[in-house]
């Protein structure tokens, strides 16, 4: 893309993750190092020549990096740089802004279990942002939703979540499609139908616990409210 041309912090870090797919590039390389075939499943909609030029200028830009893997076959894996890594935050509090833009449902989106682990982020404050006499549920739960399997752990040091990439040990299981299981995960209302969960009754208070917290769950205010 052209340069903006601005003296300005904004403005330059624009020039460099300001083109159409590439902040969705970083965030599919948040959630896990990808190669070239898991980045054009993970986005759909996305020219073949397009992602392999947005590939390039991030790399050349410093953003993301490549390596050579040979197992299980030749190809090569991308992730992000100690640089690219610090657009979490901001990527994390943007996520944060548009998550009540999500509580409308999906309608014709398309939609991808892994995703809820951006999301998931985005959904529960950090520990220090909880009052002193609040802390996180511990509790492990595997989420299986479109096709994938998430882990998802809680505890003092918050809640994080990743591809599950075997069989995890965990109190309670959530199956359902990524929508209903954002729904609950956000502390909103969900058909019992839409969503299994299965786990002791301690494990079942410790979710239920844990949803409640959920910022969407404590906010009221909706993207409307603010005209």
């Amino acid at each position: 893309m052209k340069s903006y041309r601005q003296f300005c912090a904004l403005s330059r870090a624009l020039d460099v993750i300001g083109d159409r797919w590439s902040l969705l590039i970083v965030r599919e390389l948040l959630i896990s190092p990808s190669r070239y075939s898991d980045l054009q499943r993970a986005l759909p909609g996305i020219a073949s020549n397009l992602l392999a030029q947005r590939l390039r200028t991030l790399e050349d830009d410093g953003v993301i990096t490549s390596r050579a893997e040979s197992a299980p076959v030749s190809a090569k894996v991308y992730s992000l740089t100690a640089w690219g890594h610090g657009l979490r935050g901001p990527l994390v509090e943007m996520a944060r802004w548009g998550a009540p833009l999500m509580m409308d449902g999906s309608g014709d989106d398309h939609t991808r279990g892994r995703w809820l682990v951006f999301a998931i982020m985005a959904l529960y404050p950090e520990p220090r942002e909880l009052p002193d006499d609040a802390a996180f549920p511990a509790v492990r739960l595997r989420i299986d939703t479109d096709g994938d399997s998430l882990l998802l752990v809680a505890g003092d040091s918050g809640v994080h979540t990743s591809p599950a990439t075997d069989d995890p040990e965990v109190d309670a299981v959530i199956s359902g499609d990524s929508e209903a299981v954002f729904a609950l995960l956000a502390g909103q209302h969900t058909a019992p139908t839409a969503v299994s969960i299965t786990g002791n009754e301690d494990a079942l208070r410790r979710v239920r616990s844990l949803t409640s917290m959920a910022l969407p769950a404590t906010q009221t205010r909706t993207p409307a409210d603010h005209g």
